[in-house]
């Protein structure tokens, strides 16, 4: 903090006494954050340490310089906390970040409340004869350890039951993260028809969901944990929605983020949706269960809630907004806006609530009233259904995280530390009992394949390690080597996510057109396991010849398993995992869906031949050159201004790949080799002169002879 940068306040009087801050842990916890921060925030770090090294302490007894300085010690007790133990070079960017945003917190607040002592000297006093300003600045302190506190207790990084037991005077609001009144019994709540089940710690969750291994998805829960405490003012809006595809770990997150949130008394109540469970596939039960949760959560949402219900019981009865509104809204608010710290809804696969239009109604709900309560933010999560995706997407109420598009790098780290810990030979002895014998121990190798061969997906991981260390096979390497010939054979032997794939696909499956649907299906997810790069929706459109918006269409109620990319005209499907052709190319998958590569490779080489014997023609960038330079070298056109506009995405894929899937055949029909006469007959000069442009010439001797092998071959 330069001298000029700090700000004047209420003049100080020649009686006032100088203020050090310079002591114990707050001096201490500057000097980690100037080590460790980042750019920006380390030369905020190393100017507040100068200052508060020449800073002295005021012989006050003001109420406010004691809370203050309370503050500034229990700020730097965090710093020090989550970094206790560790090594520092391995600390993640996400807390360097976060220390580094406690630190520029702390400077700003400080800028207010000292000024320059005089002119020339590095000293400053402390603004005490104005409590007001001093006031705003420990209220200002408050806010950031709270943001502090609850961020890292949500990235698992900080142990914050061993901060609140050194303060001995805790704050209003610090005091709510470590005790609360929840004992509360009140007969009229059990006119509520609550779904036991769908509770975090209930018995059904817990059978199905376990949360995040230690030290995995740190990244994430820091995001999370930011935007829990932030404000909506500083962009954190009150609905934090995280979709991503099947099987990538959305519940994983959802479960730890209740499970740390209620760890700090934030967690007000939470339901896990699942199309496997009766009152968990309805939105029938949905308010009940909430009410009911909130109720107790704390005594005095409960006494409002009962009696709510006492003095309008037809409430129960209402349709889902009605409920809300009377159930929670209008009793809740009061105590809801007294709150000082967020109260937290988590509520979990949404795109599961299966029962008629309940999976819209409930999004309806929660974007129109349950974020609109005081001081809630509520955690969501779905599979990015057509109707579902459209609706949260389009809200300004929401912040919208697509798990898939976590850097692979930091899943891999993820995946790789939970695969290890999961074989080591303390967890294998443990799944395999007496029977374990230590030359069954993976080689770290084998367990570096298997985490890249899980891709994003945790369930991968999660269910290979099932079926490595299960008793009934005795044969933990012989297991692991079936998994790994995965990236060879077109089969999978985890029946586990076959039938997750088999199940996203039956649902997207419309009930009323399944043959129309089914045909689109076939030739649309088949060219893009088949195209040899990825090509934009619109491109591939028109290299199949179908109408524009079609490939939408087929694929808008399959994002879960080919999520879009991009936007607009660029909008790109990709498929996330390499276990999702597997299985649909394979003869586990029905027929229906079941994808044959020769087919599609027929399809598209037929595709390519007929976008080229459409496209093609002389002079298709129509260069025009005098004669006596009709031989220029093609750089120097390229260098006068020649474009290369004429020549179309599709026809660009068409004249570089169309030999490529001519070659994975096993024969060509009539129709291919009729195409092919076409092209070679009228056509092939013109294919030469395109691939110059696209400077791809080179690649045109060894499309020529896999052409004239197959055809050899055919022969």
């Amino acid at each position: 903090m330069a001298h000029s940068a700090v700000k004047e306040s209420t003049p100080a009087t020649n009686s006032s006494k100088l203020w050090a801050l310079a002591k114990g842990t707050f001096k201490t916890a500057l000097g980690i954050a100037a080590t460790l921060a980042p750019e920006p925030f380390k030369g905020p770090a190393e100017a507040l340490l100068k200052v508060v090294d020449v800073v002295e302490k005021a012989d006050s007894n003001k109420e406010e310089v004691e809370i203050l300085e309370k503050r500034c010690d229990l700020l730097g007790s965090s710093i020090v906390n989550v970094v206790s133990g560790k090594d520092t070079n391995l600390l993640s960017e996400d807390l360097k970040n976060s220390i580094g945003r406690l630190v520029v917190g702390i400077q700003d607040t400080l800028k207010v409340m000292i000024k320059e002592k005089s002119t020339g000297l590095a000293a400053y006093v402390l603004v005490e004869d104005d409590v007001g300003v001093l006031k705003n600045a420990n209220k200002k302190l408050d806010e950031l350890l709270q943001c502090f506190w609850i961020e890292n207790h949500i990235a698992g990084t900080i142990v914050l039951s061993n901060i609140l037991a050194t303060v001995q005077e805790q704050a209003e609001w610090m005091q709510g993260l470590s005790t609360l009144d929840k004992h509360f019994e009140n007969a009229t709540l059990n006119q509520l028809k609550w779904v036991p089940g769908a509770a975090y710690d209930s018995q059904e969750v817990a059978d199905k969901v376990v949360s995040c291994f230690e030290g995995t998805r740190s990244t994430l829960l820091a995001n999370v944990g930011r935007w829990m405490s932030g404000s909506t003012s500083d962009g954190h809006p009150p609905l934090y929605v995280l979709d991503g595809i099947a099987g990538i770990g959305k519940s994983t997150v959802a479960i730890t983020v209740a499970e740390r949130a209620a760890g700090i008394n934030s967690l007000g109540a939470t339901f896990f949706f699942s199309r496997d469970q009766e009152g968990r596939k309805s939105s029938l039960g949905f308010v009940h269960t909430v009410a009911y949760q909130l109720a107790w959560y704390d005594a005095s949402y409960g006494t409002a809630i009962a009696g709510a219900i006492t003095s309008n019981p037809e409430a129960l009865s209402k349709v889902l907004t009605q409920q809300f509104d009377l159930l929670v809204t209008k009793p809740l608010c009061p105590l809801l806006e007294q709150r000082i710290t967020p109260l937290v809804l988590v509520f979990d696969a949404l795109d599961e609530c299966i029962e008629g239009k309940g999976a819209l109604a409930i999004l309806n709900l929660i974007i129109c009233s349950v974020s609109q309560l005081p001081n809630v933010k509520v955690f969501l999560t779905s599979r990015p259904e057509l109707g579902l995706r459209t609706k949260y997407m389009g809200t300004k109420e929401a912040n919208v995280f697509h798990l898939q598009d976590i850097e692979d790098l930091i899943v891999e780290q993820d995946i790789s530390l939970y695969v290890n810990h999961s074989l080591s030979s303390v967890q294998m002895q443990e799944a395999l009992g007496d029977s374990y014998h230590p030359s069954w121990q993976p080689r770290a190798e084998d367990k570096a394949k298997l985490a890249k061969l899980s891709g994003k997906l945790f369930i991968f991981a999660s269910t290979a390690i099932k079926f490595i260390l299960d008793e009934q096979y005795q044969d933990p390497l012989g297991q692991l080597a079936q998994i790994l010939d995965l990236q060879s054979k077109n089969s999978s032997p985890i029946s586990q996510l076959d039938d997750l794939y088999l199940n996203v696909l039956k649902s997207a499956k419309p009930a009323g057109e399944a043959k129309t649907w089914l045909s689109r299906f076939q030739k649309i997810v088949g060219a893009i396991l088949a195209i040899q790069v990825p090509l934009s929706a619109l491109i591939l459109e028109k290299l199949l010849d179908q109408g524009e918006g079609t490939v939408q269409a087929a694929l808008a109620n399959l994002h879960s398993i080919l999520a879009p990319l991009g936007k607009g005209p660029t909008l790109t499907y990709k498929v996330h995992h390499k276990s999702f052709p597997d299985f649909i190319t394979s003869s586990f998958c029905p027929a229906e869906f079941q994808i044959l590569e020769k087919e599609q490779h027929l399809e598209l080489a037929k595709c390519c031949l007929k976008v080229m014997n459409r496209q093609l023609k002389f002079n298709i960038c129509q260069v025009s050159v005098p004669s006596e330079d009709q031989y220029k070298d093609l750089d120097d056109l390229l260098k006068e201004g020649l474009t290369t506009d004429r020549i179309s995405k599709e026809l660009e894929y068409a004249v570089c790949y169309w030999a490529n899937h001519l070659g994975k055949l096993e024969e060509m029909d009539s129709d291919l080799i009729a195409l092919l006469g076409e092209f070679s007959k009228k056509h092939l000069m013109h294919w030469l002169e395109v691939l110059a442009y696209i400077k791809q010439l080179d690649i045109a001797y060894t499309m020529l002879k896999t052409t004239l092998a197959k055809l050899v071959c055919q022969l």
